[in-house]
């Protein structure tokens, strides 16, 4: 069971990454510049994004920016 878990963290981890951390930070952002009265639903569009951007960086084997 915990070989399963770690293999799924070794394929899966910029996905997590990308959910976990972008989003806290698109969130934290986002609460910055006062969007939660503009856009619904902000916290999760924001981490929406990050599992967005993970999953892109998980099938092109980098990041955007790398």
């Amino acid at each position: 069971m915990l070989e399963k878990f770690a293999s799924h963290l070794e394929n899966w981890k910029k996905v997590w990454f990308g959910f976990i951390f972008l989003g806290s930070v698109f969130n934290a952002i986002s609460k910055e510049f006062s969007l939660l009265s503009v856009i619904p639903n902000i916290t999760m569009w924001s981490f929406a994004l990050g599992i967005f951007i993970g999953l892109i960086a998980k099938y092109r084997g980098k990041w955007l920016w790398g």
